[in-house]
């Protein structure tokens, strides 16, 4: 590191620190300005300030801070799929079977999802056949309603090296930025990609329908399609009227407690299904005891017999 630091062996000034400024995950970067006092002017989110804005961020005033913002907002009002997909001389997508050019231009008009992953990327590696699946159920669905060129993906590399690329897109029925494109680590950037995999879904316009595209395919599978607010809000509808007729509680093979039925309003909320681990929302059973959670679909009926001898 380049700057100074408190010595390792000043253990008094280093819980210090962390009391006063509420260190509760590292790493954290506080930005303290030269006129701080003690009840303004400090930042504690310096890391996704820099995540997010690098070196524009400073000086981290928070005039700065609502010049970006204010420009982030207008760059995202701007934002067409040619204008985020094209990159210098580079107006083309790889397809299968390779080196197939797919020109930018073909996609204008569909739902497009911007699949953040990596070869090396554990969760993704779980993810992506799951997405393949239900990538597939959707164009067979657009082609049962004769829309069958309406929806696309778009595999925006975090890969290490082409051979690695190579391999994972190989795996991939869609489509694909060019591994080391500039346009990869501009679009993780524009949209704010902390974490992969991550589906980014764009609109027949361009512009971006949800940021949860992972979320809303754990949750609703193919239904999810077109993943607009308006279609979410019918799912959820549709959740909801399917849990009235749920049992209020139910024994699950996978767990010694009784498990309850649990909505938002009702102690639930966003969880990761303790049997399939996968994201959840709305309705799950949940153990009161220890707040194991599941999604009602992954409750598994109790073998009787072994309950008996147990």
């Amino acid at each position: 590191m380049p700057w100074l630091s408190i010595p390792f062996s000043d253990l008094e000034t280093k819980k210090a620190l962390n009391s006063k400024f509420d260190v509760e995950a590292i790493p954290c970067l506080v930005i303290l300005h030269p006129k701080d006092n003690k009840d303004e002017a400090t930042l504690h989110d310096g890391v996704e300030l820099l995540h997010r804005f690098g070196v524009q961020a400073f000086p981290f005033t928070k005039e700065r801070l609502e010049e970006l913002k204010l420009e982030e907002k207008e760059k995202h009002e701007r934002q067409t799929l040619t204008n985020l997909l094209i990159c210098h001389n580079r107006d083309y997508l790889l397809g299968h079977p390779a080196p197939r050019q797919v020109p930018v231009a073909s996609l204008v008009g569909k739902t497009i999802g911007l699949y953040f992953s990596s070869h090396w990327c554990l969760p993704g590696g779980k993810f992506t056949p799951k997405l393949i699946s239900i990538y597939q159920k959707i164009k067979q669905m657009l082609v049962n309603k004769g829309n069958d060129d309406d929806f696309e993906i778009v595999f925006v590399s975090s890969d290490r090296d082409q051979a690695e690329f190579d391999s994972y897109f190989n795996s991939m029925p869609w489509l694909a930025l060019p591994f080391g494109d500039p346009a990869n680590k501009t679009l993780a950037k524009h949209f704010d990609v902390k974490g992969i995999p991550c589906l980014v879904i764009l609109g027949p316009d361009g512009k971006t329908v949800s940021k949860h595209g992972r979320n809303l395919i754990n949750l609703y599978q193919e239904n999810a399609y077109p993943f607009t607010e308006a279609q979410v809000d019918l799912l959820e509808k549709q959740m909801d009227e399917e849990a009235q007729s749920l049992p209020r509680s139910k024994n699950h093979a996978g767990h010694r407690h009784e498990l309850t039925l649990v909505s938002e309003g009702t102690g639930g909320g966003p969880f990761i299904c303790c049997d399939c681990d996968e994201q959840g929302s709305g309705w799950a059973y949940q153990c009161l005891e220890c707040g194991y959670e599941v999604h009602p679909k992954c409750v598994r009926a109790v073998d009787r017999g072994s309950m008996a001898e147990s």
